[in-house]
């Protein structure tokens, strides 16, 4: 009786969930560095004149454990159109969905490219992807004048969604899942 108690504790452990969050832009040099995100997340150096900035971070011990992290940077217009602009020839992106070659009935990625939370969203191809365990994705706001890099790593996640589901409802999840887009 105490061996099946003491499983169940042990299981109940490493299975809860450890999940820390930050959103001090001070931090965002050190996680980039930290998790090796340097590969797809740019340099605040980098970034323009912008108007505001918003860091999120979110990092999940739990026994699955998964890095996530995003840049918001908000412009006036012109410094916005000539960012936008710059992102082309920035990242280069992925002209189609991706699927795993141990089952063509799910997506590593779903679509090349979708719109969530009044974002346009690419997904960005660079050194040592892994989809869906590594990669980037850039979305602009051409209401808002925003432009959004996000980044995760998620070494035990296989795919995002089966051949069957909605492609842009899978991403729009996985961003609420892993994310904090206002």
């Amino acid at each position: 009786r105490v061996f099946t108690i003491l499983l169940c504790l042990i299981i109940l452990f490493a299975l809860s969930s450890c999940v820390n969050t930050n959103n001090n832009i001070e931090n965002y040099t050190s996680t980039v560095e930290k998790y090796h995100a340097n590969l797809f997340m740019p340099k605040l150096e980098d970034i323009g004149e912008y108007d505001d900035i918003k860091y999120f971070s979110r990092e999940d011990e739990s026994l699955f454990p998964t890095y996530s992290m995003q840049l918001t940077v908000q412009y006036d217009k012109e410094t916005f159109l000539h960012e936008k602009e710059r992102l082309e020839s920035a990242y280069t992106y992925l002209d189609a969905p991706q699927k795993p070659d141990w089952d063509d009935t799910v997506y590593t990625i779903p679509i090349k490219a979708f719109s969530t939370k009044g974002f346009d969203f690419r997904i960005a191809l660079f050194e040592d992807t892994d989809y869906p365990k590594n990669f980037g994705m850039v979305g602009v706001s051409d209401e808002k004048f925003e432009i959004a890099y996000l980044w995760i790593y998620a070494p035990d996640l296989d795919y995002i969604c089966k051949a069957d589901e909605n492609e842009i409802k899978a991403m729009s999840e996985f961003i609420e899942q892993y994310f904090s887009l206002e």
